[in-house]
């Protein structure tokens, strides 16, 4: 009959290397789980960023429909006016929303307004223009706002709200 030799003992080299193994695919997992949560966090701010810009296009647009269709240069706003006018001069990159325009086209998942400044500019290739006041081309400025909620008096430009700005000149006659 054979006689066996005891088995040696393990001293958990095998277990040692196992438990490595395991740790360095925990950490590659961890490391990919970040990863894709990182994409989904950019890919989710790329389509918020992109809805903003089609909602602050839109009140853009408004704006400038608007405008085309004054048969006379717009008159200065007054409290709580629903009419084309204008809010003030356009001397300054800054913006006002508090008197502007809500779009109210079409129904958007973002919130965008819209308000009309006078550039303070008027052109015209005939001298009678400024004696009549036909022919005249005026210069308007449309600003436009688009943000993620219902504020009826707009936001600051920035982080929470995308503006855009246009220069759309009319002539009247």
């Amino acid at each position: 009959m054979k006689h066996f030799a005891p088995p040696h003992k393990q001293y958990g080299a095998t277990l040692f290397v196992a438990l490595i193994l395991l740790l360095i695919l925990t950490i590659l997992a961890v490391a990919s789980m970040r990863e894709a949560t990182l994409e989904a966090r950019i890919t989710g701010n790329l389509l918020e960023q992109k809805r903003l810009s089609a909602a602050a296009e839109a009140g853009l647009r408004e704006g400038e429909r608007a405008l085309a269709a004054l048969v006379a240069p717009a008159e200065t706003c007054i409290a709580n006016d629903t009419r084309v006018c204008i809010t003030g001069l356009a001397d300054t990159y800054n913006s006002n929303f508090s008197a502007s325009n809500a779009y109210s086209s079409a129904t958007l998942n973002r919130s965008s307004r819209w308000y009309v400044r006078d550039s303070g500019l008027i052109s015209s290739p005939t001298p009678d223009c400024f004696l009549t006041g036909k022919g005249c081309t005026n210069y308007y400025e449309v600003n436009s706002q688009s943000f993620h909620g219902a504020n009826t008096a707009g936001k600051n430009c920035g982080a929470d709200a995308l503006c855009m700005r246009s220069v759309r000149a009319v002539i009247f006659n």
